[in-house]
């Protein structure tokens, strides 16, 4: 259940959309000019959006390594002689975490993306002491930490939700695109969500099966107009919708599984989530560099 609740942390948030500026009243009295103009709010650009979302897939791939190790850690003895093996894994995850955190440039989103990447440091480093103890390793310590990152993703997502967002509204296939993304993101949110909190109260439980059908729509719509894209988007595009798909099929297995057998299931999640989630970053790169 511990790699489900940090797949859950991990997983894909869509953005809120931002209003745009409003445009001056007509007869309006021009502003003052004896002081300099007022600074323009910063705005989350498609380039602060592809920074953002490659630190998230470095996120999801320092998930997915730790998780392994915590496995191993939880495991009989001869497993957890593994997670020395696994450890650099981790090690690496988290060097990449630190790049990309360091990457973000929006000095609004710099502060967030720091604190992540510190608590980062932190959860890899007490997993490392956990790794080397002789008893015990899976501590209270350990756990906090592991709690700590999952609070320092969520306040740093949640952050970004309502900020203005300084692109222009996408047309024709990039505009199918981008919601046949929100389609399968909101899919995945909904089944997690299911399946981490209790039962909801008798006539208030999401349709699963309709939830299931709007995310496999999705799919098709995704690869539909990623196929129709310019050559410059085409192949980011189809690698994300490949990969959320897996994430999907991810979900909806954990979500029919055992609890005891979610962790393993859990962990192809986060190996999908990290590749959709890398995929995005680079179709939001390409956007940016237009």
């Amino acid at each position: 259940m511990r790699s489900l609740a940090a797949g859950v942390l991990l997983a894909t948030a869509a953005l809120a959309a931002c209003q745009s500026k409003p445009a001056p009243t007509p007869g309006a009295p021009a502003a003052p000019q004896a002081g300099p103009a007022p600074a323009r709010p910063y705005a989350f650009t498609l380039r602060d959006l592809a920074l953002a979302t490659a630190l998230d897939a470095r996120l999801a791939r320092l998930s997915l390594a730790a998780s392994e190790v915590e496995a191993a850690l939880a495991g009989a003895p001869a497993q957890r002689a593994r997670a020395k093996e696994l450890l650099p894994a981790v090690d690496a995850a988290r060097a990449e975490t630190e790049r990309a955190a360091e990457a973000v440039q929006n000095p609004l989103d710099r502060p967030g993306a720091a604190r992540t990447g510190a608590a980062a440091k932190q959860y890899a480093d007490r997993l490392a002491a956990a790794v080397a103890a002789s008893a015990a390793p899976l501590t209270p310590e350990l756990a906090a930490a592991r709690a700590a990152l999952g609070e320092a993703i969520a306040a740093y997502r949640q952050s970004r939700a309502a900020w203005r967002f300084d692109a222009p509204e996408p047309q024709g296939a990039e505009r199918e695109f981008a919601e046949a993304r929100r389609d399968m993101e909101r899919a995945e949110s909904g089944v997690m969500s299911r399946t981490r909190v209790a039962p909801r109260e008798e006539g208030h439980e999401p349709d699963a099966a309709a939830a299931r059908m709007a995310g496999r729509m999705g799919v098709e719509r995704a690869k539909a107009a990623a196929a129709r894209l310019a050559p410059v988007l085409a192949p980011q595009a189809a690698r994300y919708a490949a990969a959320q798909e897996r994430v999907l099929e991810a979900v909806y297995a954990i979500q029919a599984a055992p609890e005891g057998e979610r962790p393993g299931l859990a962990r192809g999640y986060h190996a999908a989530k990290a590749d959709a989630l890398a995929a995005l970053a680079d179709y939001f790169a390409a956007l940016a560099a237009r």
